[in-house]
């Protein structure tokens, strides 16, 4: 066997299992979750595709988010609906939150799951652009001849034959960037929803979005609004952390909820979760190019882009 410095792994001559420099063998599989322990057997190139695959880890703030989404599905219906508004930066898991709630709770493949309608405001302006994503979704989409006042009875109709019991609204901050009267119009269309049907509104958003919906007296009075918090070196980011490491297929444990790489990832990441994630994976990439097959502080700092795009090449990772 030939062995390299302290605590780096090697390879054996006949390309086997990696062991550091007292002769032990690192890529044991129990830091590692099982689904993921199987993937040391495989070509880095696997590896690394496993490596960029986005994951959803139920972190405290998200579930309680899920958990309010759930009430708003199964509850009786009441004749004041109810709107949560879920505010957060860029990057802090917002919309894949939102997809998470749909996913969850309005899986169309089961005949008695609820009708939970997801759309993105994303470029709408008003609220005859909001009554057609939502006319696109339940598979009517608008016509251009249709007026606010078609769009409108239309959109109550296929909403109640559906049986609607919660819409979520994604990228709600969009609506802002209209003029005063657009921005008026919009909020009405979602006031009269809530008010018409009796459906619960989840909402998506950053700080802006929150401001816009307490400008309306009416929606301020139905909303409750929760931010998601920055992360920070603390415990919470510690347990993320545990968690995320063992969906990474590295042969030697990275112990990245270890007060050193949690700060490390904590500042580099500015608090936000999109870039924590990015830094780790980055990291993770850079650890299966180099050999060391661990994520160390000093990876973290300095894995602001991704290694070589040779890793996700057969041809590479066999030649190794």
């Amino acid at each position: 066997m030939n062995a390299t410095a302290e605590g780096m792994p090697s390879r054996d001559k006949q390309g086997g299992d990696f062991y550091d420099a007292r002769g032990a063998e690192v890529n044991d599989r129990r830091h590692l979750h099982p689904s993921t322990a199987s993937l040391l057997d495989a070509p880095n190139d696997v590896r690394a595709k496993a490596i960029i695959e986005d994951r959803q880890i139920l972190y405290p703030a998200l579930l309680e988010v899920m958990n309010e989404a759930e009430w708003m599905v199964y509850e009786p219906r009441q004749t004041r609906a109810r709107g949560l508004i879920v505010c957060a930066d860029r990057g802090n898991g917002k919309t894949s939150l939102a997809k998470l709630v749909h996913q969850r709770y309005g899986d169309n493949d089961r005949s008695d799951a609820p009708c939970v309608l997801k759309i993105s405001m994303s470029g709408t302006r008003d609220a005859r652009s909001v009554y057609g994503r939502i006319m696109e979704e339940l598979g009517s989409p608008a016509r251009i001849s249709h007026r606010l006042s078609d769009r409108e009875l239309l959109v109550q109709r296929l909403l109640r034959d559906a049986d609607c019991r919660l819409l979520v609204l994604d990228e709600v901050q969009d609506i802002l960037q209209g003029s005063e009267r657009e921005q008026l119009r919009a909020l009405e269309g979602i006031k009269l929803l809530m008010n018409e049907l009796s459906i619960h509104i989840l909402a998506f958003g950053t700080d802006r979005a929150g401001q816009g919906f307490r400008s309306d007296p009416h929606l301020a009075a139905r909303f409750t609004e929760f931010a998601m918090p920055s992360w920070k070196p603390d415990a919470s980011l510690a347990n993320f952390l545990v968690t995320y490491e063992q969906l990474l297929p590295l042969r030697r444990p990275s112990n990245l909820g270890s007060p050193d790489k949690v700060s490390a990832l904590a500042k580099v990441g500015k608090g936000v979760l999109g870039n924590i994630v990015a830094r780790i994976k980055n990291a993770a990439l850079a650890a299966i190019a180099n050999g060391t097959e661990c994520i160390t502080t000093e990876l973290i700092v300095a894995s602001a882009g991704r290694p070589s795009a040779r890793l996700l090449k057969r041809e590479a990772a066999q030649g190794e």
